[in-house]
């Protein structure tokens, strides 16, 4: 998913498009994804003036992530698009290319951790919950609260 730039301005009237799929399984560090299935990835560019290389991207993968109640793993299919400019201009609104390369992955990436929920709660959670008789003390969890809350190094 990496161009130079003249190889888009030479491909921008006979092959715009790509489609690949991507292992981004090395990129799950540090984040809270437990797995991703490879990813489909798909779209086409145009180029205008030879500075501004404008690209339409079809994205689907399925993240796992942990039930922010459970742990129980959860999937979660994502399919979303992103439209994305580069340019070799000065342009706020763009993203502006260093050296002569495009490189897409970090965009793509950069967009599945926008696009996948902040936390997931599994289907049998609250099931989970009931069955154990779990009662929550929220008197004693306000009262640790506010016990941090004075707390001073």
């Amino acid at each position: 998913m990496k161009w130079t730039i003249q190889e888009l301005i030479k491909l921008q009237n006979t092959n715009n498009e790509f489609e690949s799929v991507i292992d981004f399984t090395s990129w799950i560090d540090n984040s809270d994804i437990v797995r991703i299935t490879p990813t489909n990835v798909r779209g086409d560019f145009a180029v205008y003036d030879d500075v501004d290389f404008e690209f339409f991207i079809q994205v689907e993968c399925t993240v796992t992530m942990l039930c922010a109640i459970t742990l129980e793993e959860v999937d979660v299919h994502l399919d979303f698009d992103i439209e994305e400019t580069f340019t070799t201009e000065k342009n706020e609104e763009y993203i502006k290319i260093e050296g002569i390369t495009v490189d897409l992955l970090p965009i793509i990436w950069s967009n599945i951790i926008l696009e996948k929920p902040m936390r997931v709660v599994s289907e049998n959670a609250s099931n989970d919950f009931e069955e154990d008789n779990v009662e929550i003390d929220t008197e004693n969890i306000n009262q640790a609260f506010a016990n941090l809350k004075n707390f001073k190094n």
